[in-house]
């Protein structure tokens, strides 16, 4: 049972959710500023898809009901914007919303599904990318391809990784583009790249930063965005994001329903008691759910799992004067035990991390071949004291009364972050930090919002704590993506503090007991450069043997998703549909027409 003061917090959501619903898509604009509320998806149960073989038939006849469909998710709207550059405080969930995707992934068909675009066709080192003829703005503008030029150029400006391997590019008319590569590149890499594209740039909207620094830019918040997508913005305030059929969408007849609210809840708990409560909610995007919860949720919610290339590890800060070593790092590695961050937060729907390479667990065989065995574990389900004390004194550090410092008496440790409100994050963390602090380090949990969490490693104010080492999604898949988001760090503008490292020359152990150079930056790059996989497969393996040296985070733990959708009022996606398994399913079903108001 929850506690009395997450009971509380519930109700008083609940409470919240009845008066929106009462409201209606007119009526919640009035109520901005009444009441008080708190992004990142969470983690991945156990429920049965039973009874969910009811799909939308992809075709409303344009009729759109009064009904109101409510996502619940963990944030709180008015810290949050529509600017996608600006990751860290972009209200992700919001913006699958209102812009239209490129083109997305099936992970249960292993196929790309055409969005936004009409036709995407890869020859050699030239994309040709047209767009649907249909694709309008919200405010009845038509989209052209001089959006697509303000979106490149910013993209560029702020060191999008499509510009790793991106010469230039063409616009050829008002639905056309080529996009000019700097040499051979595997087709699975542009494909991977643009899935992670929407239409989310009106040049009207957005000229105005082309002459701007990358920094004002990023500090932009969009807080009226232009739609391209199924729904339009009404409305924010501390409960939720409101937002309203949009007649221009190219496949508006699919939403047959009025209204979409992005509700706020305080964390997983509360979440769950809507789910629980079976009729207070419509959706919950990602939320991780242990099975002794979701055996409680009603037989008409359903769990649809979800590869996530995504999961729990640690970001450094490699400008501190401690853990900017490599040796501590490495120390800091040997003593954390993964198998029991995976026993306490969840075993069914997580698993470790091999070796900490910067690699997907399930993907570390296949690209590292004959290297694999070379690889330093760093004791994936054992803590390795011995290991991590010689390093610790080979740098130059004590134990004093039970507790690591360095010469002058300052102790290894500090703040870890960690963000409220996901639940087995605060598991792992506690199952970190109580592991780090009995073989000495002294660390203390400081649990954050998420909004401020991002803040913390952004802004470079932090020794080391929790964020996730892949960046998700389909793309993780193929090495180049989350060896690249280690180097960068985008989410959080670079925080890290490794860019400036990653550009440079680095001597490093070599596999045969000597010592290798690499720039890991310019190898990483070569990865998505190569035709195919074979050919990238030795660059694959050394920006991973530097990764797992270097250890620009350190990765501990990935996970399947659990997204939850409801099917007594909604149609789902049947099982086989190959828009099942797309992230994510209250939104990407909502645009194939998969997910319609029944009742």
């Amino acid at each position: 049972m929850p506690s009395d003061s997450r009971r509380e917090e519930y109700d008083r959501y609940i409470s919240r959710r009845r008066v929106l619903a009462a409201a209606g898509a007119s009526g919640v604009a009035a109520l901005a500023g009444c009441s008080s509320g708190n992004t990142n998806p969470t983690e991945s149960g156990s429920n049965s898809d039973s009874g969910d073989s009811t799909s939308g038939s992809g075709d409303s006849g344009g009729a759109v009901n009064d009904a109101t469909f409510v996502n619940a998710y963990t944030g709180n709207p008015v810290d949050l914007h529509f600017n996608s550059s600006a990751s860290q405080n972009f209200a992700w969930p919001a913006g699958r919303a209102v812009f239209a995707p490129f083109l997305k992934y099936s992970f249960n068909k292993s196929e790309f599904i055409l969005g936004a675009l009409s036709d995407l066709e890869i020859d050699g080192q030239e994309v040709t990318l047209t767009f649907r003829d249909d694709l309008m703005w919200s405010d009845g503008d038509e989209w052209t391809t001089e959006d697509l030029d303000v979106q490149l150029q910013l993209a560029q400006k702020t060191g999008s990784s499509l510009w790793g391997y991106l010469d230039e590019y063409e616009i050829v008319d008002d639905k056309t583009a080529k996009l000019l590569l700097s040499g051979p590149t595997n087709p699975q890499i542009i494909q991977f790249e643009l899935s992670n594209f929407f239409v989310d740039t009106k040049a009207e909207t957005h000229e105005q930063w082309l002459d701007k620094g990358e920094a004002e830019f990023l500090q932009w918040a969009w807080e009226d965005p232009v739609a391209s997508g199924m729904f339009r913005f009404v409305n924010k305030d501390q409960q939720a994001f409101e937002f309203e059929h949009n007649p221009e969408f190219y496949k508006s007849d699919n939403v047959n329903f009025g209204t979409y609210l992005l509700e706020s809840y305080g964390g997983n708990t509360a979440q769950h008691q809507a789910l629980i409560s079976g009729s207070e909610v419509d959706a919950s995007t990602s939320l991780f759910t242990p099975p002794e919860i979701a055996n409680r949720f009603p037989d008409h919610v359903v769990e649809v799992n979800i590869p996530a290339k995504w999961g729990y590890g640690i970001v450094f800060n490699h400008n501190d004067p401690h853990f900017g070593k490599r040796a501590v790092r490495q120390a800091v590695a040997h003593v954390i035990n993964r198998q029991d961050i995976v026993d306490n937060a969840g075993p069914e729907t997580k698993f470790v991390a091999p070796t900490p390479c910067g690699i997907a667990p399930q993907d570390q065989e296949y690209w590292l071949g004959d290297w694999f065995d070379d690889f330093e574990t760093y004791g994936a389900d054992e803590i390795q004291a011995e290991q991590a004390t010689q390093l610790l004194e080979d740098a130059g550090y004590t134990k004093q009364n039970g507790t690591w410092q360095d010469s002058s008496g300052e102790t290894l440790g500090g703040e870890y972050y960690s963000p409220s409100g996901w639940t087995d994050w605060t598991t792992m963390t506690q199952t970190v930090v109580s592991q780090l602090n009995e073989f000495g380090f002294d660390f203390s949990i400081s649990t954050k919002p998420t909004n401020d969490w991002f803040s913390q490693y952004s802004n470079s104010n932090f020794k080391m704590g929790s964020l996730y080492w892949l960046p998700g999604g389909s793309r993780s898949s193929f090495p180049y993506f989350p060896l690249y988001y280690q180097l960068w760090a985008t989410d959080i503008g670079g925080g890290h503090g490794y860019r400036e490292k990653a550009e440079s020359e680095q001597t490093i152990p070599s596999r045969d007991g000597g010592e290798t150079t690499i720039t890991p930056l310019e190898v990483t790059r070569e990865i998505a450069r190569q035709p195919n996989d074979d050919e990238s497969r030795p660059y694959v393996q050394q920006a991973a043997w530097h990764n797992h040296i270097e250890l620009p985070f350190l990765g501990l733990v990935s996970k399947y998703e659990q997204s939850w959708v409801t099917n007594d009022d909604w149609t789902v996606a049947s099982e086989d549909s190959p828009n099942r398994q797309v992230k994510w399913p209250p939104f990407w079903w909502v645009h194939e027409g998969e997910l319609q108001y029944q009742g």
